[in-house]
């Protein structure tokens, strides 16, 4: 019983870390308590432990995350990821500015995609996203780049996994994705052809430091808007080189 009740534990906190994270204002104990479905006294517990560590600091009757958990994650190279993303966000704003389209910049996140940077475009009809998504590495642009540059054991263990089904477009048979992944090393870009959402199409590329691939751009829209691909690729490719030589 003990046992279950430390895990449990971990769980709340991770979660109320996790809400605190994504919410743009401090959070009171109440709203916490309610929108995580847990005792006001639980989460009080919770944040006297994590304002303890110097995770969490206390505003009045509000709390939210401190700065320490910023150096933490910089130490495990996430902080320096973010410092990627901060400067590669006026790249992105350039691409934007040429392709009418949003941009991204993505990078890997276990068997994940993650997105760290957009710059949205001005259209109104436009991709829904958001800094911070996860997503499915065989059925987006980013994510096809990335898997493409990684292990094999990589695409092995999404495909034993399962390759989830997201349109009628979207690779599910791992002899297909090995050789999309191939043609994606060939030609350098990756072509994301309504494989996650219907009459979504993406473009991406790899950003390249040195030898190593630190993650991926792209620029996604409404296929009847997206044109030629391999011109949209054209473009990212020298953007992705102003990066690898910048940054």
């Amino acid at each position: 019983m003990g046992e279950i009740a430390t895990v449990n534990s971990v769980d709340h906190a991770i979660r109320l870390v996790e809400l605190m994270a994504g919410s743009e204002i401090p959070l009171g104990v109440s709203q916490m308590a309610q929108s995580l479905d847990l005792p006001r006294a639980t989460v009080y517990r919770l944040l006297k432990t994590l304002g303890q560590r110097e995770w969490v600091i206390q505003d009045d009757k509000t709390y939210r995350l401190s700065f320490r958990l910023t150096e933490l994650f910089r130490g495990a190279g996430v902080g320096a990821q973010a410092a990627l993303a901060e400067r590669i966000t006026p790249v992105l704003r350039r691409l934007v500015n040429e392709t009418g389209e949003t941009a991204h910049f993505a990078a890997l996140d276990g068997d994940r995609v993650v997105y760290l940077a957009k710059v949205d475009s001005p259209h109104p009809i436009r991709m829904f996203s958001q800094i911070g998504w996860r997503g499915p590495l065989h059925a987006t642009g980013v994510g096809k780049v990335l898997l493409a540059a990684t292990e094999a054991k990589l695409l092995s263990r999404i495909c034993d996994q399962g390759l989830e089904r997201f349109t009628a477009k979207t690779i599910v048979e791992k002899a297909k994705l090995e050789a999309e992944l191939a043609q994606i090393r060939k030609q350098g870009y990756a072509f994301d052809d309504e494989e996650l959402i219907e009459g979504l199409t993406c473009v991406a590329v790899p950003v390249m430091i040195g030898e190593r691939i630190r993650g991926a751009i792209s620029v996604a829209g409404p296929t009847a808007r997206i044109g030629d691909p391999e011109t949209l690729a054209n473009r990212l490719k020298a953007a992705a080189k102003t990066l690898s030589s910048s940054v």
